[in-house]
């Protein structure tokens, strides 16, 4: 019997380019600006920086390491920046792991480097309309489509804005790159409370501090956006978990 068209490669292919196209666009500037950034920092190579935006694979963390770098930061606040600023994947890993479990091992090590925000926004919405359901074969292929744009995007922005960047204009600092960026994530978590807060508060507190010494008001809007949303989410489940108890003792005296 053949597959039905959702259920179809083709289809999960599609589907998976069609909605990360939106995503993947606005990202192509926040990726010249940091291209830029590699471009005019005094401490980062050209070539080490642009080949961090395909081994790390992460803007956030990358935009805080030229910006710590060239205010001379030591490596362990370097480290310390990029682990506080990448933790929240570690939540996002949690949250899809499961319907991935049984996907072969490859897939596993290619999911979790291509694991960024837009991804999994993607592939956490397109869970709840049923797309989890279908075969483990659709979702490996959607998940993968959904990523080819965001990381072909962001590596040739990051390029271009290193070779291009002196046609840039001077205006466009790092500083108005870091509020764009927190700035995406507010709109990917529109439908999540504690990702609204700590994109507030992340993106608030990185501009009333990008003044500060060593890249620290970046430093202390992730970490406390973080913390913040981490506590928030806590929270929330707790509340949910309790008025599920409510109702179901309810139903139960009924």
């Amino acid at each position: 019997m053949n597959a039905t068209p959702d259920q179809s490669s083709l289809g999960a292919v599609k589907r998976g380019l069609g909605a990360a196209a939106p995503l993947a666009i606005p990202a192509l500037p926040i990726g010249v600006l940091l291209g830029v950034a590699i471009r005019d920092s005094d401490v980062v190579g050209n070539w080490a920086g642009w080949a961090s935006s395909w081994l790390v694979f992460a803007g956030a963390a990358q935009f805080a390491a030229v910006e710590l770098l060239d205010q001379g930061a030591g490596v362990a606040a370097v480290v310390a920046a990029i682990f506080m600023i990448n933790a929240r994947h570690l939540m996002y890993s949690a949250a899809i792991g499961g319907r991935f479990q049984e996907a072969p091992t490859w897939f596993k090590w290619i999911g979790s480097y291509f694991l960024i925000d837009q991804v999994f926004a993607l592939n956490n919405e397109y869970a709840a309309d049923g797309s989890s359901e279908r075969s483990l074969a659709y979702r490996m292929r959607f998940y993968l489509a959904s990523a080819a744009p965001m990381a072909s995007v962001w590596y040739v922005g990051v390029g271009a804005g290193i070779l291009l960047g002196q046609f840039i204009p001077a205006a466009w600092e790092i500083e108005f790159a870091i509020p764009l960026m927190f700035l995406g994530l507010l709109v990917l978590s529109t439908f999540n409370l504690p990702g609204v807060v700590a994109a507030i508060i992340g993106g608030t507190v990185a501009v009333v501090g990008r003044g500060w010494p060593s890249g620290s008001g970046l430093l202390l809007g992730a970490v406390l956006g973080v913390v913040v949303a981490g506590v928030l989410d806590g929270f929330l489940e707790e509340s949910t978990a309790d008025a599920e108890s409510t109702v179901g003792g309810f139903e139960e005296e009924s």
